[in-house]
């Protein structure tokens, strides 16, 4: 017998707010969901559903059908959330479990509690968890978020990032690769993370691609090896490729780390710092081997005319390039493009992370 996919089922006769509802849900659930207007088309989906789906349906789309009556009738046994209008009123019974309330327009933040990252993350922080969580693919998704030259604005390349999920919903990346970290389990997730990426890489031939790497406990095993095994049977021209690493790992790192960075350098690769908010106070400090440098955007917005000259200075003459991360607004985009035009730039502003097959899409709709 063929297992029913989980699924979250979106009804609103709002095509608006319809739309706005699974756009919040997307960035919290990695699983199936149906969203639809027409009650009949729900109808027919929901009778097929299992314990563990989840319902959002606005109360006001039930204008001429009892809501209660019809969750009856559709045998809806799984969990249930209500999107409320000010004069709406919840039905005083509901025959399956209610676990909130929202009232619209629907912002992310209502669904944080319906799709709980981390209630689920906590689960998983277990070492043994973690290695079941490491060696099932399903757990494990790669997602590449576009970068643009500020210049032209036109595609250069793509950051690959690490989505977790486990039984539909995104985990944090950031706590799951701490207890990875903190489990000494670099080796096993890189392993995993090398085999995953050569799998994508011929589709990045022709644009640079970063990939962030963690420079944790890399005594214990041969990362070099490791990407060497993975990466040379793609074909892909090391220039081509970006690694990223945290300033403070850098500095608080060993004699193997150096050794590693050495030895991608003279293969080609180019090295990057993936920057916190202190890294343009100590972009004269930046190690020799550093070809880019990665800045919140926001950093820009707090420095003053003397203070911007300085990184000016330091982006002119020096051979590093930029890219502004995190731009989020208009205004934060001009900033970059009318102060350091030869740069990159990325954020969510100008394009969300994306899975691997629209990354062909977007490659051929767009000049590089």
């Amino acid at each position: 017998m063929e297992l029913k996919e989980q699924t979250v089922y979106i009804f609103d006769s709002s095509e608006e707010q319809r739309a706005t509802t699974q756009k919040c849900i997307e960035y919290l659930w990695a699983g199936r969901i149906f969203t639809t207007g027409n009650l009949a088309s729900l109808q027919s989906e929901v009778v097929q559903g299992t314990s563990d789906d989840t319902l959002v349906i606005a109360v006001s789309a039930f204008t001429d059908v009892d809501m209660s009556s019809w969750l009856l009738g559709t045998g809806f046994k799984g969990r249930l959330v209500l999107l409320l209008n000010d004069e709406d009123a919840v039905p005083l019974f509901l025959p399956c479990e209610l676990v909130a309330q929202i009232n619209k327009p629907v912002k992310l933040s209502d669904f944080n509690q319906v799709f709980s990252q981390r209630s689920v993350t906590e689960k998983i922080i277990d070492k043994d968890k973690l290695a079941s969580l490491l060696s099932r693919r399903d757990c494990i998704n790669l997602d590449f978020q576009p970068e643009f030259r500020s210049q032209n604005e036109k595609l250069s390349g793509f950051e690959c990032l690490v989505r977790f999920q486990e039984n539909g919903i995104k985990l944090s990346t950031r706590e799951v690769m701490n207890a990875i970290e903190n489990h000494q389990m670099i080796a096993t997730f890189s392993e995993v993370f090398f085999k995953r990426i050569a799998e994508v890489l011929p589709a990045f031939s022709s644009v640079r691609l970063s990939i962030n790497l963690s420079l944790i406990d890399l005594e214990q095993y041969d990362l070099l090896k490791v990407m060497s095994q993975h990466l040379d049977i793609t074909g892909i021209n090391p220039e081509q490729i970006v690694f990223e690493f945290p300033l403070d790992a850098f500095y608080s790192s060993n004699a193997k780390v150096i050794e590693l960075l050495t030895g991608l350098k003279e293969l080609g690769f180019s090295l990057a710092i993936d920057g916190d908010d202190d890294v343009l106070s100590n972009i004269e400090k930046l190690p020799l081997v550093i070809d880019e440098v990665k800045v919140p955007v926001a950093q820009l917005q707090h420095l003053d005319k003397q203070q911007m000259d300085k990184v000016s200075q330091a982006y002119h003459y020096h051979s590093i390039n930029y890219i502004f991360a995190r731009i989020e607004n208009y205004q934060q985009q001009k900033l970059v493009q009318n102060n350091f035009s030869c740069s990159f730039m990325q954020g969510y502003y100008l394009a969300p992370p994306i899975p691997v097959n629209q990354v062909f899409e977007m490659l051929k709709n767009n000049r590089i």
